[in-house]
């Protein structure tokens, strides 16, 4: 330690080359260092999502959130768990251990255990499972809307805006692209009191109706010598013209009635005391989301 002491002071021009060159070194790090406001943290979470339409927190609770838990049980890497029911849908929020190393692998395993769930109510979805990757806004985009704001306009302004979303995907360097500030569509059926009591209905009966018909169940299975078919009902509709062609009432002459024969079906959007304004405009906001990498 002395020697290399003693070679530093009778050698002052190369200490002075080597303070310079720590110095120059230090400088070019500090403007090629990354900077966030907030720093990267994993945090490895799977989703569980299951809409139930129609059903009360307590039905959630009992016909999916219990279940599911059970069937995620036996899981190992699994540190926490999270069952919410709220009206119409439940879901289950796993939290992995930090030293999980193959999420990919325990995904699979939790998504092959509640396929095996065979007593899901009857009216349930099929559940969504999903890993959550916590991302940064990188850059918005809005887009505006200059026409009179009317419920065409609207809809044209959304369309618009799924059209710039896609573009934006397109792009390589964009993975993940969401809007902001959007309504969730909604398909409204409007009858009039004239027309329920005329064919002995209620809102209530009508809606029960259109529940029961709008409809995607499993219909069990066929078995044969060499292979196994499995069945499925599907009439599930999710525009507003097809839902106009679900029948509501026989009558006694052999005609069906349709939604359509007794009042109106409009594709809407959800009604919410939210609105979003871009420099005192309506518009909508595409967030361009970016990840670690």
């Amino acid at each position: 330690m002395k020697s290399i002491i003693r070679w530093a002071v009778s050698n002052s021009p190369a200490m002075n080359t080597l303070m310079i060159g720590v110095l120059l070194v230090g400088a070019a790090s500090l403007f090629m260092m990354r900077r966030e406001v907030f720093p990267e943290f994993e945090m490895e979470i799977i989703l569980i999502t299951v809409p139930y339409p129609g059903a009360s927190p307590d039905e959630v609770e009992e016909g999916i959130c219990q279940k599911i838990e059970e069937s995620v049980h036996s899981i190992s890497g699994i540190k926490k768990k999270t069952a919410v029911a709220r009206e119409g849908f439940g879901y289950l929020v796993l939290e992995l251990e930090s030293d999980v190393s193959d999420v990919q692998k325990t995904l699979a395993e939790v998504r092959s255990e509640i396929d095996r769930i065979p007593s899901f109510p009857e009216l349930a979805e099929d559940p969504e499972i999903k890993q959550i990757t916590f991302r940064q806004p990188a850059i918005r985009v809005g887009v505006l809307m200059t026409e009179p704001e009317t419920h065409d306009a609207e809809l044209k302004l959304r369309d618009v805006t799924e059209q710039v979303r896609r573009e934006l995907l397109q792009l390589p360097t964009v993975s993940q692209a969401n809007i902001i500030g959007g309504k969730e569509y909604q398909i409204d059926i409007e009858i009039s009191e004239t027309a329920l009591r005329k064919h002995g209905l209620s809102l209530g009966e009508v809606a029960e109706i259109v529940r029961r018909q709008n409809l995607e169940l499993p219909g069990g299975s066929i078995k044969t010598d060499s292979q196994e078919v499995l069945l499925r009902g599907k009439n599930k509709q999710t525009v507003g013209e097809e839902i106009a062609k679900i029948p509501l009432v026989t009558q006694e002459n052999g005609v069906v009635l349709t939604v359509d024969d007794l009042g109106h079906v409009h594709d809407e959007f959800a009604d919410t005391t939210a609105e979003t304004l871009i420099d005192g405009k309506p518009g909508l906001v595409i967030s361009v989301d970016r990840t670690a990498s």
